[in-house]
């Protein structure tokens, strides 16, 4: 019997920051969901349900704290 994997959410704006977490975490056996701005990461999170979000805190569109407030909505 195989356990579920956990889903984790990564919101960065930057490219290579995302591919290293998302290469090292699927190599892990998680299922990543990548967003690269904070309204796409709060969608994302709405839409996927991850387990755990791991936010970036200086996105470009707007702060990473508000994305956590927003999810926590």
């Amino acid at each position: 019997m195989t356990k579920p994997c956990a889903t984790l959410l990564i919101v960065e704006d930057e490219l290579d920051i995302r591919k290293f977490l998302r290469v090292s975490l699927a190599a892990e056996g998680y299922r990543v969901v990548e967003s690269a701005t904070a309204r796409r990461g709060v969608i994302d999170a709405a839409t996927h349900k991850p387990d755990l979000a791991i936010i970036d805190l200086g996105l470009p569109d707007f702060e990473g704290a508000e994305v956590i407030r927003q999810i926590r909505q």
